[in-house]
């Protein structure tokens, strides 16, 4: 086992801080959502804020955690220092419950899409259900041992990237297949509107596609390659949060595209045989 500071937390910590970078994307993307859909459903604004709420105790959770690792405890084995790490480990918790929302958020839409396929949305919310399962066994190991070393490595860990990089795989593959223009008879939209509806979700869902391939390839190392995971690792749950914000945000310019596109149709020169 590899015990030097650099090789276990480096990785992480260089995550951490574009994890930071990202919360602040996500604060003001939060913001911009409050402002632009005040009309939105009670029920979707107290979901958005749950999300966020965990984001935020989320990174609170990792700025505690690698304080204590690379600052106050640096060079220390004081009984302290040793023991009380693993409450900062409830950013794991957080991290999962942040993906399995999302994800669940990205289901309802498929659902919507793929005109109620069960199977489709089943199947991608059996995926997100394993990965939460499986994720929250890891951070239930990390607390009864207290060894963050636990984080890396564990076949618990190992079954949630997977079951999460699967997940992510289906959605993106689904919203591109249902979207595509082959089936554009199928759905009543402009092809303008429906081309950048399908970039959203699709750029959106591939980047979080990305960060959980990722995270799955490197866990699955049982060298060095796993110690790396931690970068993904510290991404993932800010790259949903801003994956849904992003997603949620882009219907302001879908809908300015379309109030456009209707003044400019409204005002359209008539023909001669129609001007009296």
């Amino acid at each position: 086992m590899v015990n030097s500071v650099q090789v276990m937390w480096g990785p992480g910590a260089i995550g951490f801080m574009i994890a930071t970078a990202f919360y602040g994307a996500a604060f003001g993307q939060y913001i911009f959502y409050l402002r632009s859909f005040p009309q939105d459903s009670k029920r979707l604004k107290l979901f958005v804020f749950m999300v966020f709420c965990l984001g935020t105790i989320h990174e609170y959770a990792l700025i505690g955690m690698y304080w204590s690792i690379l600052i106050s405890c640096r060079r220390s084995t004081s009984h302290e220092c040793t023991t009380e790490l693993p409450w900062q480990m409830l950013g794991v918790f957080m991290a999962c419950w942040i993906i399995f929302a999302v994800q669940c958020f990205y289901a309802h839409r498929v659902w919507i899409i793929t005109e109620h396929n069960r199977l489709i949305t089943g199947t991608i919310c059996a995926f997100a259900a394993t990965a939460l399962v499986f994720g929250t066994i890891t951070g239930s190991v990390i607390f009864v041992t207290r060894n963050p070393i636990d984080l890396f490595g564990k076949k618990w860990c190992q079954i949630s990237a997977v079951a999460g990089a699967l997940c992510d795989i289906l959605i993106t593959g689904t919203v591109w297949w249902f979207l595509r223009p082959a089936r554009t008879d199928n759905v009543r939209s402009k092809p303008d509107v429906l081309n950048k509806l399908t970039q959203i979700f699709v750029h959106m869902g591939l980047l979080t596609c990305i960060m959980a391939i990722a995270m799955a390839v490197l866990v699955q190392d049982g060298g060095l390659g796993q110690f790396y995971s931690a970068l993904p690792g510290s991404l993932l749950a800010k790259t949903y949060l801003n994956s849904m914000m992003g997603v949620l945000n882009a219907r302001k310019s879908i809908r300015e595209q379309q109030r456009l596109e209707a003044v400019s149709s409204s005002m359209e020169l008539p023909t001669i045989p129609t001007i009296r």
